[in-house]
């Protein structure tokens, strides 16, 4: 186990800000975590999990203790049947790399995911989603180690999966190592064509196509193609990373989309009403709560895409979620990321959720 100094955490995260770590561990297996949680108990340090770095975002001063990088990788095959393929994948694998691998097999589940940054360990902490889909409805279990080193498999119910929510992120396994999930991938359902802006694109390429008519291997075509739609769709919002792109040093989305219940809903309705605001966007949740646009309150509380902060920071010129780095520090970007809270919950009465995790 290499133990290195005064590692620069910046270049390790999407927003390219943050400090050094003290001392820095890469976690290539199981055993590498074992290991690495016995140095920081004998040298009583604290330590800090870094996956992808895609949802996290590091302090100016860095961590004064020890980070541990999980690159575990592997994707291995469990059990396959005429209806579905189980997939036990180390929590180091890149996610989008994941979702071409099953994209390619004819499995469907996670295509909708397609494109979003980060590691597979991350997946079921913020239960990630997108376009009509969510890990969760492919998760079977997420193997992990507690704080003494025990290896512990949870189970999808003890996951405690809520909307970009689970027991990892702020519920009892919070402090545990991610270090695999298994996912149970389908080769007869079809592909997630739900969310209307992916609809649209989605019956217009259908329409445009000849391939589809044709293709022996319709199914692995298909998703491919919806593969590539989700990935252009995210591209236009610069919700994927790409050095030309200047909107890139972001964390995607930075606040999640408000949940209701009804009385909520007509507070809101009211307040919206007397600001001139007509016919709002709500969506009704299978648990029969409501969702509002995030980006929507952004906008009509004033806020701009483009939209340029001080110390460096601002709006994404493609989309108002895209909290992005310029060439500023983490403070700026937490103090921009209030006033926009204020300004939201100023105008609208609704407090917006940060989406990524602010560490340590």
């Amino acid at each position: 186990m290499l133990v290195q100094n005064d590692i620069p955490l910046a270049p390790l995260t999407t927003f390219r800000l943050g400090g050094e770590a003290k001392y820095f561990i890469s976690i290539k297996t199981i055993e590498d975590i074992k290991n690495a949680l016995v140095y920081c108990q004998n040298q009583n340090l604290p330590y800090m999990i870094l996956g992808g770095g895609s949802n996290t975002i590091i302090r100016d001063s860095g961590f004064d203790g020890v980070v541990l990088q999980i690159q575990i990788p592997g994707i291995r095959c469990l059990e396959a049947n005429e209806s579905s393929v189980i997939y036990e994948v180390g929590a180091g694998v890149i996610w989008d790399q994941f979702v071409e691998y099953v994209v390619k097999q004819g499995l469907t589940g996670i295509e909708c995911l397609s494109g979003i940054p980060g590691s597979v360990g991350a997946s079921p902490i913020q239960n990630i989603g997108a376009y009509g889909q969510e890990v969760k409805d492919t998760i079977l279990s997420v193997q992990c180690l507690d704080e003494t080193g025990r290896e512990i498999s949870i189970s999808k119910q003890d996951c405690n999966f809520t909307y970009r929510n689970s027991e990892f992120k702020s519920g009892k396994f919070r402090n545990w190592i991610v270090c695999s999930v298994t996912f149970q991938l389908s080769k007869q359902k079809e592909p997630c064509v739900l969310y209307p802006e992916v609809k649209k694109h989605w019956d217009l390429l259908i329409s445009e196509s000849k391939e589809f008519n044709t293709n022996e291997n319709l199914r692995t075509l298909q998703l491919e193609s919806l593969r590539n739609l989700i990935i252009g769709l995210r591209k236009k919002k610069s919700m994927v990373l790409d050095e030309s792109d200047p909107n890139t040093r972001s964390a995607g989305s930075f606040f999640t989309n408000p949940i209701l219940s009804d009385s909520e809903i007509q507070k809101f309705l009211i307040q919206t009403g007397k600001l001139g605001f007509i016919n709002p966007p709500i969506y009704n949740e299978s648990n029969g709560t409501k969702k509002l646009s995030a980006a929507w309150l952004i906008e009509h509380s004033g806020i701009k895409k483009g939209d340029i902060f001080p110390g460096g920071v601002g709006i994404s010129t493609n989309h108002c979620l895209g909290l992005i780095n310029i060439n500023g520090t983490t403070k700026a970007l937490l103090a921009m990321a209030e006033s926009i809270q204020k300004r939201v919950f100023e105008t609208f009465s609704i407090h917006l959720e940060r989406e990524p995790v602010v560490r340590p």
